[in-house]
């Protein structure tokens, strides 16, 4: 199995290229980060392919394609990609996606009418919910949706993987069908980086508070399991959530979750990775994707707790410049034997 942490600017995109137990190729893409993931106009005007369309080229068909959550940098890509290719409704095989029409119809609450109508020319690029309703349609229209919630009383086998999800649970999901507003860039997330402070002035400061964002509590975190071996992705999911949900498989600080690499939420923020989250689950390797754009992210006093939680952390980066950009000399001093390593292909699992 190989995993590619797509460069996606301040979002995410994940593809996972393995071997059923058929011996068939399979491709299974998880969010498509910003819309310039997919395809973006350079210094010179003229259309330039991100990593995404890239990466599309490289491959036959999408198996599985997961949308976390509707936030912009997890959908613009695949907004951006199913408006401009003709062929990506017959490269995309099934998707997972919790729609606020699906959760309505799930948990029989309200709905509010405008959460259900999707983009038109005078909507803001960035309206989550309506983003979301786009892609409803989409995929609605063309049969790649067979329109299952994805929650935490779930546990589904694809391809010959399993799949136990950590996120969304009825609450987060009810959440959702409240009206949504334009997400705000600063919300929960710091205006400038917190790199001028050093590692150890991040642990003797450190206090947590979790992230509220509704759209990142409804988010699709699971832990996917091959052959023995677990990988994490936890979206941008809510900690306590993902503890909970832990706990509840019979993982704890003395039996932790043992995985080959842990994604950490949201993009590294401080408010979604706790200490009690990071004893449940045991691995040397935690990825952070984001170029630090838009929210400022990842925090600093996020990695600080993983390095003191585990003195010989391996965090990768999908963008060269952020290692040596966090991570100043008296860091590397005082905490010898943490590596910070720019993902420069993909994870060989």
């Amino acid at each position: 199995m190989k995993v590619k942490f797509l460069e996606a600017k301040n979002g995410d995109s994940i593809l996972i290229n393995f071997t059923d137990n058929n011996e068939i190729n399979r491709n299974i893409l998880i969010d498509g980060g910003t819309s310039s993931t997919y395809q973006f106009k350079n210094k010179k005007s003229k259309l330039e392919d991100g990593s995404l369309k890239k990466e599309l080229a490289k491959i036959d068909c999408v198996d599985l394609l997961i949308l976390t959550h509707v936030d912009d940098d997890h959908i613009g890509g695949i907004l951006n990609w199913f408006s401009k290719d003709p062929e990506a409704k017959n490269k995309v095989k099934k998707v997972w996606f919790n729609s606020g029409r699906l959760i309505f119809e799930q948990f029989n609450v309200d709905e509010i009418e405008e959460n259900l109508q999707p983009l038109d020319d005078s909507s803001s690029l960035n309206t989550s919910i309506k983003q979301g309703a786009t892609f409803e349609k989409y995929i609605t229209e063309n049969g790649l949706w067979d329109r299952v919630l994805i929650d935490t009383s779930k546990e589904i086998e694809a391809f010959g993987l399993n799949f136990t999800f950590l996120s969304p649970d009825e609450d987060k999901l009810k959440a959702l069908l409240h009206k949504w507003e334009k997400e705000d860039p600063n919300l929960n997330t710091s205006v400038s980086d917190d790199y001028n402070k050093s590692l150890k002035e991040h642990i003797d400061s450190d206090s947590f508070k979790e992230d509220k964002s509704i759209h990142n509590g409804s988010s699709i975190a699971f832990i996917l399991s091959q052959n023995g071996k677990n990988l994490v992705f936890l979206g941008d999911a809510h900690p306590r959530l993902v503890e909970k949900r832990l706990q509840n498989l019979g993982y704890s600080d003395e039996i932790p979750l043992e995985a080959e690499f842990l994604k950490l939420s949201h993009h590294g923020s401080k408010s979604n990775t706790s200490y009690e989250l990071l004893k449940l689950i045991k691995t040397n390797k935690y990825v952070v994707s984001s170029n630090g754009d838009i929210h400022r992210l990842p925090h600093k006093q996020c990695l600080a707790r993983v390095i003191n939680h585990n003195k010989s952390a391996e965090i990768y980066f999908n963008y060269a410049q952020k290692p040596t950009e966090i991570f100043r000399d008296e860091d590397h001093q005082e905490f010898p034997d943490f590596k910070a390593i720019y993902i420069d292909s993909e994870f060989d699992v």
